[in-house]
């Protein structure tokens, strides 16, 4: 090589690559620790810890096997095959896997519970409320007794 000769730059690691044909998820890995709130618009994957708050709002969130949580969790879809302390909020589904554990309250119109899973809290699968304001009210219905009424006797 010509001491002259002109270097063509190489690619830099840190540019994003454009891969339209596959969404990207990020990782976040087991020698990671994460305390605070831990927010993003992309599908996550966590086989580190956290502690604190995690929000995906309209994102899949997987807690790997490694994966230790100790967090409030708001994401669409929650898959948990690593351990969660804390409440959750899945706004489409939770699922949790065989070797998975959760210990708090959850939120979600389906849930998956693998037989072997760990799972302690209580469960609300009600739909959003913008399903519920579609559906049609129903009024109670008085029923009448063909029978007559019984006179009362009371005893002295």
């Amino acid at each position: 090589m010509n001491v002259l000769e002109e270097k063509k730059p190489m690619e830099s690691r840190f540019e994003p690559r454009p891969n339209p044909s596959k969404e990207e998820v990020i990782n976040i890995g087991r020698s990671v620790f994460i305390k605070g709130e831990l927010t993003g618009d992309e599908d996550l994957t966590i086989e580190g810890r956290v502690e604190g708050k995690i929000e995906l709002k309209d994102h899949n969130l997987v807690i790997g096997p490694n994966g230790k949580i100790n967090a409030e969790i708001n994401a669409k879809n929650v898959t948990i095959i690593g351990s969660v302390v804390g409440n959750i909020n899945a706004s489409d589904i939770l699922e949790i896997k065989t070797s998975g554990s959760v210990m708090g309250d959850i939120k979600a119109p389906r849930i998956s519970i693998a037989d072997g899973a760990h799972f302690k809290g209580s469960v609300d699968m009600q739909r959003s409320t913008e399903k519920k304001a579609d559906l049609p009210r129903v009024e109670p219905v008085k029923l009448m007794s063909s029978e007559p009424s019984m006179p009362k006797v009371q005893a002295k």
